[in-house]
């Protein structure tokens, strides 16, 4: 009996353990994917003003959302690119400072994804849209809270 005892107190204890191992993953926090950089082609900044139309879609702090003023800016674009079918656009997602580099290259994604789909919604075909983000990794030094990187460039081309 007492052998039964010792062999059950340890098959007991052993439970209790792999129990709470177990639990002890389940709460914690996974970690944020981590997104690559994704600049744009350095050829894009060197065009003649008069080959690239640009547009914006500006977003709130936080957000991928696309607001009334974003929607307009996404039509404009819809409807130029569809009056030519050769035009390209190359979308450039960013992010204001606030927050980590990951989060923020994370949003940026998603906001660029964001005008992405609102312009396949509008029959843009997919392959004449470049998808880029660079996350608060603007081409000039910025304030952490500056709204005017929390935004979609667009440059139709």
């Amino acid at each position: 009996m007492a052998l039964f005892l010792r062999h059950s107190t340890r098959l007991a204890a052993t439970a209790a353990f792999a129990l709470l191992a177990g639990c002890a993953q389940m709460n914690r926090p996974e970690a944020p994917p981590v997104t690559a950089y994704n600049p744009p082609n350095p050829a894009l900044a060197t065009m003649p003003a008069a080959q690239v139309t640009r547009f914006r879609v500006a977003f709130a702090t936080g957000s991928s959302k696309i607001d009334a003023d974003g929607a307009i800016a996404v039509a404009n674009v819809a409807n130029l690119m569809q009056t030519n079918p050769a035009l390209m656009a190359t979308l450039v997602g960013a992010s204001d400072g606030v927050g980590t580099d990951a989060s923020n290259m994370l949003l940026s994604k998603q906001r660029a994804g964001a005008v992405h789909n609102a312009l396949l919604a509008r029959k843009v075909p997919e392959q004449r849209i470049e998808t880029r983000w660079i996350g608060e990794r603007g081409p000039a030094p910025m304030n952490a809270a500056d709204a005017n990187y929390r935004a979609v460039e667009i440059a139709v081309h």
